[in-house]
């Protein structure tokens, strides 16, 4: 797995092992090099928080330290960056199409945000992942 990160980020080495930790338990039987590449910006596009593009070989990530008038905290900036690892597994996997309304399969370009299926997981897993791989490292 070949990790890039750039931009201003607190801790960063800590935050590449998170990265790894991370996407190590999400696809524990990956067995071919995947690109992961984060880029660390003042600000995201429409106010994002943070997003991800990719397909089976990489995902970019670009991850904000804040969205309007609100600076994020380095615990906020990790939780937004679980939800989107959780977006880079899903393309690496090839669950979600690169064209962002496919699920496995199942066209969802009629779905609302809130119930598009690659979402709900991204959001049930976000604190998990962590609780499990940031907070463990003493992280906070």
């Amino acid at each position: 797995m070949n990790i890039s990160i750039t931009g201003r980020i607190a801790k960063r080495k800590q935050v590449e092992t998170f990265i790894f930790d991370t996407l190590e338990h999400l696809m524990p039987r990956l067995r071919r090099d995947i690109d992961i590449d984060v880029r660390v910006v003042t600000r995201c596009d429409n106010n994002h928080y943070a997003l991800c593009f990719g397909d089976k070989n990489s995902a970019e990530i670009e991850l904000a330290r804040g969205s309007g008038d609100k600076t994020f905290t380095l615990q906020e900036i990790m939780l937004n960056l679980a939800h989107e690892l959780v977006h880079a597994k899903q393309f690496i996997k090839g669950e979600l199409h690169p064209s962002l309304n496919k699920w496995k399969r199942l066209d969802c370009s009629n779905v609302p945000y809130s119930r598009q299926p690659w979402e709900k997981e991204a959001y049930l897993l976000e604190d998990k992942l962590v609780d499990k791989f940031w907070k463990v490292n003493g992280n906070i």
